[in-house]
């Protein structure tokens, strides 16, 4: 079976999912600097850029600074209410998403994911499909989610994201068993 392929697949985009507040964290995790020097946000971005044509940074209303820095690379979507929670800023992303025929959706504190996982996932997706890949069993993301359910993704409200799509449509979901422990591993409060 041949391996996953680094070249985008310009039917499937990826949103970075950027706009949280932070809170456990204690500041911005997004500006948090990584042993070589590079921001976390920095190294998620890097790492996703060259594997689709389509991508979508959500960011906060006052993140002018990070939506300047990343604009040439990023088509940038301001989610007006995602101090409400994850839902809202992964609708608003839906906005950006009317060609596609899936999503990759990408956590902004996940900069350990390896390339080679990521397009494991992309390429596993379809259009009736959900993606979810694991690590020694665990959950964990990027989640790819297919065009069929992109009206739901629009209609999240709170911090309900693709999760509740996952539960609800257990039976639609591909479950992808990865060894990339950086899948699981997110930055939750300062190392």
């Amino acid at each position: 079976m041949p391996g996953p392929t680094t070249v985008p697949n310009s039917r499937i985009g990826c949103i970075v999912l950027a706009a949280g507040n932070s809170r456990r964290f204690g500041s911005d995790k997004r500006r948090y600097l990584l042993p070589s020097g590079t921001s976390v946000l920095q190294q998620t971005l890097a790492n996703l850029l060259p594997l689709f044509d389509q991508r979508v940074l959500v960011l906060r209303p006052d993140d002018q600074e990070l939506a300047a820095q990343f604009a040439n690379d990023w088509q940038i979507v301001v989610a007006a209410d995602a101090a409400k929670g994850m839902g809202h800023s992964l609708a608003a992303a839906m906005q950006a998403t009317t060609d596609w025929q899936g999503a990759v959706i990408a956590l902004a504190d996940m900069p350990w994911v390896l390339p080679a996982t990521v397009c494991r996932v992309r390429d596993a997706l379809g259009p009736g499909k959900l993606v979810v890949p694991t690590y020694q069993g665990q959950r964990g993301n990027p989640v790819a989610i297919g065009r069929d359910y992109f009206g739901r993704l629009a209609a999240l409200q709170g911090d309900s994201g693709a999760r509740q799509l996952m539960q609800e449509f257990g039976t639609h979901t591909v479950k992808l068993e990865i060894d990339d422990p950086g899948l699981v591993r997110d930055l939750d409060v300062l190392p």
